[in-house]
């Protein structure tokens, strides 16, 4: 038997309690938080962690969240959508900050 997948809302809860509470967004080929205004570049910021939500009814459902800490010590989340219509550059950008420590993403 399968262990029991997840949902987005407790993942997000772990990670607030983790103390990763900005809701981090890509504008811009920046990394943003609309909350505080605070901007960074990719070099400025690393993926540490990353777990898919995949609730096996639609794919459209699907994403991933990462877990993400700046130079500066900021600590955040961003949701981006697994579905063949989810943003290229978000996608690659994303990447590219997993790569700079060798998290899986």
């Amino acid at each position: 038997m399968r262990p029991q997948q997840r949902d987005l809302a407790e993942l997000l809860r772990d990670a607030e309690k983790r103390g990763f509470t900005r809701n981090f967004a890509i504008e811009d080929d920046e990394l943003c938080c609309s909350a505080t205004g605070e901007r960074y570049r990719r070099e400025q910021a690393k993926v540490v962690s990353t777990q898919a939500v995949d609730m096996g009814t639609d794919p459209g459902d699907d994403a991933t969240l990462y877990l993400i800490e700046t130079d500066s010590g900021a600590k955040g989340y961003l949701i981006l959508s697994d579905a063949f219509h989810a943003d290229p550059r978000k996608a690659a950008f994303v990447r590219s900050l997993a790569r700079q420590d060798g998290a899986d993403a």
